[in-house]
């Protein structure tokens, strides 16, 4: 894996875990307010995770891991993460 694919893969990481902080300070406002704020910061974290997720996959496979031994260490099915990656080559 490249230093760039290592650095991105870190900054995704770093940015889901500054996301997911900033929800243990979400206590005030009324529970439709709080409840708000903490799905947008969900998602955004869940978004950054899936991206380092797919990411570290591609860098694996590209590097010469086998498909399935990936799937594995995913807990996917080899199909379906096959699916996630041709998903994500079209992304960049």
């Amino acid at each position: 894996m490249s230093a760039e694919q290592r650095f991105r893969i870190t900054q995704l990481v770093d940015e889901a875990r500054e996301q997911l902080v900033e929800l243990r300070g979400v206590h005030s406002g009324t529970t439709a307010e709080v409840a708000r704020t903490l799905l947008e910061h969900l998602s955004r974290s869940a978004a950054l995770i899936d991206q380092a997720f797919v990411r570290t996959a591609t860098a694996a496979v590209a590097a010469g891991v086998a498909l399935e031994e990936v799937a594995a260490w995913s807990r996917l099915p080899a199909q379906e993460l096959a699916e996630v990656l041709a998903e994500g080559e079209g992304e960049d």
